[in-house]
């Protein structure tokens, strides 16, 4: 009796062999996941100051404020960050930072705490630049205490509408460079801003409103003159490294990126991570403030992918220190906070 094969059967057999042979054709990168770490610039920010009429801006100062000042006026910052760069549509985003450098503060620690803005604002053109604690009188087009387009339209609530996640809640302490870790709802929020599903008001940062005394904290802004002190956003995750598309040309490229140490200020140990897009020989060596090295953490060749490095700066003194990564494709330099 001849044993009879369905046609079905053949092409079903025809298309496995076929999917088989392109599976193992493959380069084993194309079969994994690729980490990925990107920084996006703040592209907006601005100080909200309490006053009655609501009338006192600071949107293209050196610096941005919250908490209470001396008078028992509340301080509130406004920060909204660059999404123009592309991350696929299927990517995972694992975790994101945000990076503040605070170089003036009262009472030594205060609470922090980051929660997402709830109504579109616009950066105006306001100065205060000879003396930016008080700020100065709005010009059209700033977001004040109780406006968010200065003088046409309002905020819902005085202060700023804002929702009730808490994107971030610590406690920040002295001047130096700050790696401030997003919780779950960050990481979610910034999905919804990536992928259009909410739009990108950004958010806002709320210092000890509560204190009985002065807990003002001042950080450099947008406009700060040092480049490596403006707010910016770290973000961390990983994509389909299925295809060799132009997107994914263009991650690889971007994912030879050095992360904000964590934790930041540290006492006495910190990890510092950096990513490489292929194979290279780097160097990873920490400087202090007179741009001398104090220690050279790694000089050897790696492989791609993300990598952690500990530093331990138990016979060094408190300072800020920057952190430098050399490779083949470039330098970059990040700052840190030792405090003991």
């Amino acid at each position: 009796m001849k044993n009879i094969t369905h046609p079905y059967q053949s092409t079903l057999y025809l298309l496995t062999c076929v999917l088989f042979m392109a599976l193992t054709m493959l380069h084993p990168s194309q079969l994994h996941a690729q980490n990925f770490q990107i920084t996006l610039d703040a592209a907006d920010d601005a100080t909200l100051y309490e006053s009655s009429q609501g009338n006192i801006a600071n949107s293209k100062g050196q610096y941005i404020f919250i908490g209470k000042t001396n008078n028992g006026d509340l301080r509130r910052t406004l920060i909204r960050f660059n999404l123009s760069t592309e991350i696929p549509s299927d990517a995972t985003i694992d975790s994101v930072f945000l990076s503040l450098s605070m170089n003036k503060t009262q009472n030594a620690a205060q609470d922090l705490r980051i929660y997402p803005v709830l109504g579109a604002w616009e950066e105006g053109s306001s100065d205060a630049s000879a003396n930016e604690g008080k700020g100065t009188s709005a010009t059209e087009g700033d977001p004040t205490w109780t406006y968010r387009v200065y003088p046409d339209t309002l905020w819902n609530n005085e202060g700023g509408d804002i929702g009730e996640e808490i994107l971030f809640e610590g406690s920040i302490q002295g001047s130096g460079s700050y790696s401030l870790k997003g919780t779950d709802d960050f990481i979610t929020l910034f999905d919804q801003w990536r992928k259009g599903d909410m739009p990108n008001y950004g958010v806002m940062l709320i210092g000890n409103e509560d204190s009985q005394n002065r807990s003002s904290k001042r950080f450099a802004s947008s406009q700060f003159s040092g480049s490596a002190n403006r707010p910016s956003l770290t973000v961390y995750g990983t994509y389909n490294n299925s295809t060799n598309s132009e997107e994914e040309a263009t991650l690889q490229k971007m994912s030879f990126s050095l992360a904000p140490n964590y934790p930041n200020p540290f006492n006495p140990s910190t990890n510092i991570a950096f990513t490489l897009a292929q194979a290279e020989p780097v160097e990873l060596t920490v400087y202090n403030q007179l741009g001398m090295p104090v220690q050279k953490l790694l000089q050897e060749y790696r492989n791609a992918g993300t990598h952690s490095i500990l530093f331990d700066a138990a016979n060094l003194p408190s300072g800020l220190y920057f952190y430098q990564l050399k490779t083949s494709n470039g330098t970059l330099t990040r700052s840190m906070s030792l405090i003991k």
